[in-house]
């Protein structure tokens, strides 16, 4: 950044207290100090001070006589974390600051961005919920079908940040005011659309394009008559509506001409896709069930369907989660619902993220796995749930750095998700930022996920951490309040082992091996490696190699393996898996 683009500095240091006083701060004292410290030199253009070496010793207080950068990467995981921190916090303002603090990767000096700039780069855009004024039954649902697949086009579109239809919803529902639902979301640009009646036997749906301040930029305007002809008015204004956005919005590239259905699905079936979208969020067997039913039912009256098949795809992959069913046919099940889907519509990004998922956590094919996740990005940049996916297998395959980036930008494109603040729980964990995936356990937990995957994951933290009566209290609580699973049990376990007491251990592992025979072996080594069973351990851990279990990238990389670092057989059985083989710990 050159000198004549550089603000005031009352405006810097402006910015710089309001960032002081923000929760992201307040919570983080020693980022505090350290951007607190990049500022202040940048602004006195103290270039020397803003040297890795400098701020070692002024802000760390590395001892100048035996401080080594090469050996003590203090500096660059700190500004990598407080950039992180910055990117989160900008991302979630109520009110646009005046100019906003950057880190730019590869340097310490930080950039000062007047705020309107920003939001021009950004051009962070959120389709907000049809308006229907016309009281008409059974238009609920392909309302709802028109915001989700005009978010998806404009997305396709190559705009950045479009923001997940689940986080613009929670907006909406504490205000209807479009300043405060921008400001809320980090929005530039929101996407307005009203039905009406025209006359006493049509339709009218008004699409507009709001900026940030209220007004609008152009209004687009389809009339349907007769009233029952509700589905092409909608079909016609997205691609109105995506055309215009595209041209007026700065970012745009291309629109994805496969971005329409494969075929037009009854109101009913959407519903039930919906429906079973829904049901998988609630993380347990019944609901995960009944949303697997609910798609084969969908799949078996509309074979021709992608949405369909990709759906079935994606809630039996959730249905894998719990462990408790033999994976080897519900894999091959999994896997076949993804293939029909791709024969359908090759670029279905909801198919890609499964067939990716399973290429790289099951067959341990990254580079598979990852080019199926980029093709599932490019096509649905917004698809919150393949970018945490694509971000978990990072962490898994030993890449944190690029794991962190993908969890960033979900936190972007769906700021409101409890699923976002999970899954960064989840990847911050097996990184060992342990601290951190308490604070991401807290977020998850604050917007409304009660399941036993938080309540059994704080705990799995907790014991990492080296917590261990924080770790047996929130495992007990969980095991007390919601049902059995085998997940709990080994946690029940370890906990045990940790604590010394291995005649308890024992009796949780047995119990897990009955009652759930089909619960991920890699897992069950767990507890074994805190006992120092090598010979169980071990056997374990080729089971799951053997079986391709799903669990074994992340399961081995708990702390508890640690001490079989150096261990030949250890090591053999490592690269009999590639992923776990190059990431080399």
């Amino acid at each position: 950044m050159t000198e004549t683009a550089t603000p005031p500095t009352d405006l810097v240091r402006e910015e710089l207290a309001r960032l002081m006083d923000s929760e992201a701060m307040r919570r983080a004292p020693s980022h505090a100090r350290l951007l607190r410290y990049l500022v202040e030199r940048r602004v006195a253009g103290d270039d020397v001070a803003l040297r890795e070496t400098s701020i070692a010793l002024e802000v760390f207080r590395r001892d100048p006589a035996t401080y080594d950068p090469r050996t003590d990467p203090i500096v660059r995981v700190s500004i990598g974390r407080l950039r992180e921190r910055l990117d989160a916090h900008y991302a979630h303002y109520e009110a646009p600051p005046k100019l906003r603090i950057l880190l730019p990767k590869g340097r310490y000096a930080p950039e000062f961005l007047p705020i309107g700039a920003a939001s021009a780069a950004a051009g962070g855009i959120a389709v907000l919920a049809v308006r229907d004024l016309t009281g008409a039954a059974g238009s609920r649902a392909p309302l709802a079908d028109f915001a989700d697949r005009l978010t998806d086009r404009l997305a396709s579109a190559g705009l950045p940040q479009v923001i997940a239809r689940a986080s613009v919803a929670v907006a909406e529902s504490a205000s209807a005011d479009p300043r405060r639902i921008a400001a809320k979301l980090g929005a530039s640009w929101l996407v307005d659309s009203t039905l009406a009646r025209e006359g006493r036997r049509g339709l009218r749906l008004s699409v507009r394009l709001v900026g940030a301040d209220g007004e609008a930029r152009w209004i687009e305007t389809g009339v349907a008559i007769p009233d029952d002809d509700l589905h092409p008015l909608l079909d016609r204004l997205a691609d109105v509506a995506t055309l215009r956005v595209v041209e007026t919005v700065p970012g745009g590239a291309h629109v994805r001409a496969a971005g329409a259905l494969a075929i037009a699905l009854p109101d009913a079936a959407r519903t039930a896709l919906e429906r079973s979208r829904l049901l998988v969020l609630q993380r347990t067997v019944p609901a995960t069930d009944a949303a697997v039913d609910a798609a084969q039912t969908v799949v078996r009256d509309h074979p021709d369907s992608a949405d369909a098949w990709a759906t079935l795809a994606a809630t039996l992959y959730s249905r894998l989660a719990f462990h408790d069913l033999d994976p080897a046919p519900l894999v091959e099940r999994t896997n076949e619902a993804a293939r029909r889907a791709l024969a359908l519509d090759p670029g279905h990004p909801v198919a890609l993220r499964t067939r990716a998922t399973l290429a790289g956590k099951g067959a341990g094919d990254l580079d598979e796995a990852l080019s199926l996740f980029a093709r599932a990005l490019a096509a649905a940049p917004h698809y919150t749930s393949a970018r945490l996916n694509h971000a978990e297998l990072l962490t898994l395959a030993g890449r944190g750095e690029d794991a962190n980036v993908q969890l960033n930008l979900a936190r972007l494109h769906d700021p409101l998700s409890a699923s976002v603040h999970l899954a960064r729980a989840v990847c911050l964990q097996m990184q060992r930022r342990y601290a951190d995936a308490d604070e991401a356990w807290a977020l998850a937990r604050a917007a409304g996920e009660t399941s036993v995957w938080v309540a059994g994951g704080e705990a799995w933290t907790a014991l990492a951490a080296g917590r261990l009566d924080e770790a047996l209290a929130k495992i007990e609580d969980a095991h007390r309040r919601m049902p059995p699973q085998g997940g709990t049990l080994v946690c029940l376990a370890s906990v045990a082992a940790a604590r010394g007491d291995s005649a308890r251990a024992l009796e949780f592992e047995r119990e897990c091996a009955e009652r759930f025979p089909w619960h991920s072996p890699a897992q069950r080594a767990i507890p074994a490696a805190h006992r120092r069973d090598r010979e169980t351990t071990l056997a374990l851990l080729t089971e799951a190699v053997d079986r391709r279990d799903l669990g074994l990238l992340g399961a081995t990389m708990d702390p508890a393996f640690d001490w079989l670092a150096g261990d030949r057989d250890f090591a053999r059985l490592k690269r009999r898996h590639p992923i776990w083989a190059r990431r080399g710990t």
